[in-house]
């Protein structure tokens, strides 16, 4: 490959990395439901960050997610309404890694299953993916849950449960938008060709 025609493969992937990453930002917005101390169901957000992942690869994706994770927590605290609950800078500490670094960061992960070939049809390893990014989102929000907002729980509810509950409850409404939106844009050939389940003619 030449190295101008390097030079705009590499401006082109750029320029879709920074459309798409504005992408979720704007559907991150667009919340249909929103829980008192954070976490919402929003329309796909995390999915413009999953077909990043699932084109370009786990670095590329969790570089986008990265700037994603920077994105939401800016959100946050902009809301007001989250890091008042944190009381310590442990507390605070905890939060900031495991209810937004991490969690966004790792959505960029989606492709990792077809990059590695460890599942043979690219669309069903991607599928994997998607279900895999989500499961270890939970995973760090039913931390955060535990450590820190597992003090608010109802009288009679302990914290692990409480904290399965909250987090549950919003991110699986979440996840079936998004996989739901997944499977009907796969199922366009365009599609399958912009995100590399499908080679072009």
């Amino acid at each position: 490959m030449s190295t101008q025609k390097r030079l705009n493969t590499n401006v082109s992937k750029l320029a879709e990395c920074a459309v798409m990453l504005a992408l979720a930002f704007a559907l991150s917005c667009a919340k249909l439901f929103e829980m008192p101390m954070g976490g919402s169901v929003t329309i796909a957000s995390m999915l413009p960050i999953m077909l990043i992942g699932i084109k370009y690869g786990t670095v590329t994706g969790m570089s986008v997610g990265f700037v994603y994770s920077l994105t939401q927590l800016l959100q946050a605290v902009m809301s007001g309404n989250v890091f008042p609950y944190c009381e310590t800078l442990g507390a605070l500490t905890v939060c900031v890694a495991f209810d937004y670094i991490v969690p966004f960061t790792l959505l960029g992960l989606a492709g990792i299953f077809k990059e590695l070939g460890a599942v043979k049809n690219p669309e069903i390893a991607s599928y994997v993916g998607i279900v895999s990014t989500v499961a270890l989102r939970f995973v760090c929000h039913f931390i955060t849950g535990v450590v820190i907002w597992g003090q608010w729980a109802p009288d009679g509810m302990g914290k692990y449960l409480y904290s399965f509950l909250y987090n549950g409850g919003f991110l699986a409404a979440d996840f079936a938008i998004c996989i739901v939106c997944a499977v009907l844009m796969f199922r366009k050939s365009e599609i399958r060709k912009l995100t590399g389940l499908e080679k072009e003619a």
